[in-house]
């Protein structure tokens, strides 16, 4: 077999498991562990009480999507693939050094950090943000939506089997619940501290989730931004808007992955301060 048709039969692997109906759960289990040697990852897992389980590290997920997209080319490459589309590589991350997760999911960020950090998981589904509690152990979770304002309920549109979910209206949602949402502003004044960096994946809502940072933006050292083509139902990108909302608050882009559309901003003011 050549190379070219080695990568096509790996995809057609992987579509088997994403769309291929597996009626038994321990099917789907059968087919992910042999199709992952394919990927040369020494990535397992096994099933227990409706989760998945991987087989190191100790880490679970619920939907079957998920599992191809994040874990089945091993943990070890979903962390890679995560630290250099958020630039990680590119920060100097110390010891307690505050990071917080806006769309945490299974709390795979986490892992990117070799050192020990003080780390903020919010997560507004309720499946995965039992993941999330089950996979990140002693740090500060919150079930909750980042948006502009502080709401006690808003319509959220859920779709979690590939992480998709968001509180802009979305395409083959699965259904809408209502949940409670938080200011990136309210949490830091709450956190009391510098903000090393604030990751965020909103599935579309990185613009509001920006405007509830504006009285604490200035703790904040560093913002990584997924603004990719996922906002509402014509799943356009919002590049544009993040990059002019947080250049005119002195952040500047120093890096950018035009293929994710994932950029890395850098306070300025804290930056002047330093040198």
């Amino acid at each position: 077999m050549n190379l070219v048709n080695f990568f096509k039969f790996k995809k057609l692997l992987r579509d088997f498991l994403l769309f291929i109906p597996i009626p038994n759960k321990h099917f789907y289990v059968f087919f992910f562990n042999f199709f992952a040697k394919f990927y040369s990852s020494n990535t397992k897992i096994y099933y227990k009480k409706n989760h998945y389980y991987l087989n190191s590290p100790n880490w679970r997920f619920s939907l079957r999507k998920a599992g191809v997209y994040f874990y089945l080319k091993g943990i070890k490459r979903r962390i890679d693939s995560l630290g250099k589309n958020y630039f990680i590589d590119k920060l100097e991350i110390k010891e307690n050094d505050i990071i917080i997760d806006c769309g945490a999911n299974n709390g795979d960020f986490y892992l990117c950090f070799d050192k020990r950090i003080n780390y903020y998981g919010i997560e507004p589904s309720p499946t995965v943000f039992e993941n999330l509690k089950f996979n990140v152990r002693n740090q500060n979770l919150i079930n909750k939506g980042l948006w502009s304002t502080n709401e006690k309920k808003i319509k959220f549109y859920l779709k979690d089997e590939g992480g998709d979910s968001s509180i802009i209206k979305i395409n083959k949602f699965e259904k809408i619940i209502e949940i409670e949402t938080i200011k990136l502003d309210s949490l830091i004044e709450k956190i009391e501290k510098k903000i090393k960096l604030i990751k965020i994946d909103g599935e579309g809502s990185e613009p509001e989730i920006l405007r509830g940072l504006s009285n604490k933006i200035n703790l904040v050292e560093y913002i990584t931004v997924d603004m990719g083509l996922e906002r509402g139902e014509k799943q356009l990108s919002t590049v544009d808007e993040c990059r002019k909302y947080l250049e005119s608050r002195d952040f500047k882009l120093i890096n950018y992955n035009k293929k994710r559309m994932t950029g890395l901003f850098k306070n300025l003011n804290v930056y002047e301060n330093r040198s």
